[in-house]
């Protein structure tokens, strides 16, 4: 069992976390391995062994008793703590024989897809470009987007060459793009971003096999959970409400939205969606011999048999083509989990959500959830830090304050006859306070010391705005440390040593 408490960003350049220590994980594939046909567990008629089988035969083209370390991320543009996954799964394949390999989860949907790329000032201070990678609309899945031309990848890469002038240090942003070009490259936008990783990843050593959840993902897995919706809703709900109350969260839709029903019509945990259209929500109407399957509820897109969905469920469901059938989140590293390997490499974010689909392992399939690890890692840029901003930044921000009450602390030659009225108002109002005077005659002179300071400060205008520029620059020199600092730039941004380091690091904490 992880210790959720310490499932905690690395904070520092370098720092890695590896949860359970590495020297662990061989236990926990043995605990997997021994769990293999414990149970009598059947996925819509069919023996869960022979499902998995028949699942790694189709995700990694074989199937034996070789234990599977596997992980899974979007074909997004990843960061360094992303990236340690696979450099600490690699290491651990190679240091025990285990095979494994990366699922691309392509039927995530972004928002928009862009490279982010910090840049340097003439005054060493950090801002961002943003490079638009084009191709897509909003809320479609990768598996939809389309290929980035030739023109379009020179384009990029001139963009890209522009912002690093200010700071590059050999970074592998070039190695990335070379495989984006490469047209050896078949396929579509996710091809090509996984040539272009590859290319690093190789280099590096820290390549694993990927395969896309979209060519994969289905079989009698989803079969029972359409023909068994009512029971793995409730199974689904029961966790997201466990997971709630132990973690005091509030709200229904915290962390993730209940699976609704509605009269005879229940929500999965899937997806369907049409080819270059937006994700919906799958829901299911069950009856006696037959599946209605309808998106968001109330579109209709078809329905299926139930004795075809157990018998050949792939083919069942492409009679609904050119709708398609994907997996939510968490029935993803469900399904994962339960048939694709022995040991799920999570990041700190799965790894904290993944105690639902523990509890949904034991309230719907009866068994012990299998086991998974977490792996993260920090990794900085090269860019230029402001030494003792936030400091210098207080004191700014102290003085310009004080400017508004003590004027003549800052002025170089302040008028001696509006100090001595100064002090001699001061005077006054420590006198009426002692004396407990009226409130109308200590608001007077309150405000005849305010007006004493406003005519000081009038004897030396340009003096406050050269105070609150200098505070401008420190708040743009503490701003710039933090997008200097940031640990979520592009993998590929970095010089190969730094990659290098990490990887290093990552090696030696899995060698012991």
């Amino acid at each position: 069992m992880l210790d959720f408490d310490r499932l905690q960003t690395p904070e520092a350049d370098g720092r890695t976390l590896i949860a359970p220590p590495a020297g662990q994980w061989p236990a926990r594939v043995r605990e997997s391995l021994e769990r293999r046909g414990q149970g009598g567990i059947t996925l819509a008629g069919h023996p869960l062994d022979e499902v998995r089988d028949a699942t790694r035969r189709r995700v990694w083209g074989f199937s034996d008793d070789r234990p599977l370390i596997v992980s899974g991320h979007q074909p997004a543009l990843i960061h360094p703590g992303v990236w340690a996954k696979y450099v600490t799964q690699r290491a651990l394949m190679d240091r025990h024989g285990w095979s494994g390999g990366e699922l691309v989860v392509d039927n995530d949907a972004p928002d928009g897809m862009a490279l982010k790329i910090p840049c340097v000032d003439a005054a060493r201070r950090v801002h961002i470009c943003q490079i638009s990678l084009g191709g897509g609309r909003h809320h479609v899945a990768y598996e939809d987007r389309p290929r980035l031309t030739a023109a379009a990848i020179r384009s990029i890469r001139a963009e890209v060459t522009d912002c690093l002038r200010s700071w590059d240090t050999h970074s592998l942003i070039e190695t990335y793009l070379t495989g984006l070009a490469d047209t050896r490259a078949p396929g579509d936008r996710v091809e090509q971003h996984l040539a272009g990783r590859r290319a690093i990843d190789c280099a590096l050593a820290v390549d694993v096999p990927q395969a896309r959840v979209s060519a994969v993902f289905g079989g009698p897995f989803v079969a029972d959970l359409l023909v068994d919706a009512e029971r793995f809703a409730a199974a689904y709900n029961d966790a997201l409400a466990a997971y709630r109350r132990d973690h005091r969260v509030r709200g229904s839709h915290r962390p993730l939205p209940d699976l609704a029903r509605d009269g005879d019509r229940v929500e999965t945990a899937l997806w369907i969606y049409r080819p270059g259209g937006p994700r919906r929500r799958l829901w299911v109407a069950r009856h006696a011999d037959r599946v209605d399957l309808l998106a968001d509820e109330k579109t209709p897109v078809g329905t299926v048999g139930v004795d075809a969905l157990r018998a050949d469920t792939d083919a069942a469901l492409a009679e609904v083509s050119p709708w398609v059938v994907r997996p939510r989140a968490l029935t993803l590293t469900l399904w994962a989990r339960l048939l694709v390997c022995e040991l799920f490499v999570h990041g700190i974010g799965g790894a904290k959500y993944d105690r639902i689909t523990d509890r949904i392992f034991v309230t719907y399939y009866g068994c012990e959830p299998p086991p998974y690890a977490c792996v993260s890692a920090t990794l900085q840029l090269p860019l230029p830090h402001h030494a003792d901003c936030d400091r210098q930044l207080k004191q700014a921000e102290r003085r310009l304050r004080d400017l508004h009450f003590n004027p003549g602390r800052y002025l170089s030659d302040p008028p001696p006859e509006l100090l001595a009225e100064r002090e001699r108002l001061i005077a006054e109002a420590a006198r009426l306070r002692a004396e407990q005077a009226s409130r109308v005659a200590r608001r007077r002179t309150f405000l005849a010391i305010r007006s004493v300071n406003e005519r000081l400060a009038q004897a030396e205008p340009q003096l406050e705005t050269r105070m609150r520029r200098h505070v401008e620059q420190l708040h743009a020199c503490r701003e710039s440390n933090r997008l200097a600092s940031d640990r979520e730039y592009f993998y590929a941004l970095q010089p190969r040593d730094r990659l290098e380091w990490l990887a290093d690091t990552l090696r030696r904490a899995v060698c012991g």
